[in-house]
């Protein structure tokens, strides 16, 4: 793959995700599954770049209800685990592109509609656990639960957008770290890692982009990113079936 090519997308995407806590594994693991990384190679490549963001954002910003992040860590992360394994064990059988178009358009939806698809968000926190064990299950076989972890932490925060994104930095942040600990565990002669110098740019991106954040508004970028991503999950699901 072209080095220009790769930069330029992976600094776009440390952008978006040091300003809205998302966007790096939503948008990068579709565009470099598309480009001809595998799954396991895709996660080595973007993981460490998404941990750090997240340990910066869920430093420097105020601290979400502990009970939802107890909740998260033992309904959502065992999931995950289960499901990575899985992912990692049977790739060779499991079609990536299509379940990651699939979860794409899905969770695009159900952004760009939430207020149709969730109109009371009480019915959210009474059903919080068995949401937090389907996040788990989608990001551990797709990493694409990001989409749905923003919809699930903007309901949960109401809308604030400092505990929103500190929730979702949470999220991405342990998620991220049992995702490479696992990765690395099972796949490590398989990984290439020439490209982990790529983590230093996150440093040099992500504090001038705070300013950004600050100013930016959070709804209308949420339907922003739901489009592209609607867009890419549909591109995807083309191409696959006329691999196929």
């Amino acid at each position: 793959m072209d080095f220009f090519l790769e930069s330029i997308i992976l600094i776009i995407l440390i952008i978006i995700q040091s300003i809205f806590g998302i966007g790096l594994l939503l948008l990068g693991t579709p565009t470099f599954l598309l480009l001809g990384y595998d799954f396991s190679n895709t996660l080595n490549f973007l993981l460490p770049s998404s941990i750090a963001i997240s340990y910066l954002q869920f430093i420097n910003l105020k601290t979400p209800s502990k009970k939802i992040i107890f909740e998260y860590n033992i309904f959502c992360l065992p999931f995950l685990i289960f499901f990575l394994l899985i992912a990692l064990i049977f790739k060779e059988a499991l079609n990536f592109e299509f379940y990651v178009a699939i979860i794409l358009i899905i969770s695009s939806l159900l952004v760009l509609k939430k207020n149709t698809f969730f109109l009371k968000t009480k019915n959210i926190v009474k059903h919080r656990k068995f949401i937090l064990i389907f996040i788990g299950t989608i990001h551990g076989l797709t990493n694409m639960g990001g989409g749905f972890l923003s919809i699930f932490s903007s309901l949960i925060n109401k809308n604030n957008k400092k505990l929103t994104r500190h929730f979702i930095a949470y999220g991405y942040l342990v998620m991220g770290l049992l995702q490479y600990f696992i990765l690395l565990s099972l796949e490590y002669k398989n990984l290439n890692f020439s490209k982990i110098y790529y983590i230093f740019i996150v440093f040099l991106i992500y504090f001038p982009s705070q300013k950004i954040f600050k100013k930016f508004n959070n709804f209308l970028f949420g339907k922003i990113i739901s489009i592209i991503a609607l867009f890419y999950g549909i591109i995807i699901l083309i191409l696959n079936f006329y691999a196929n």
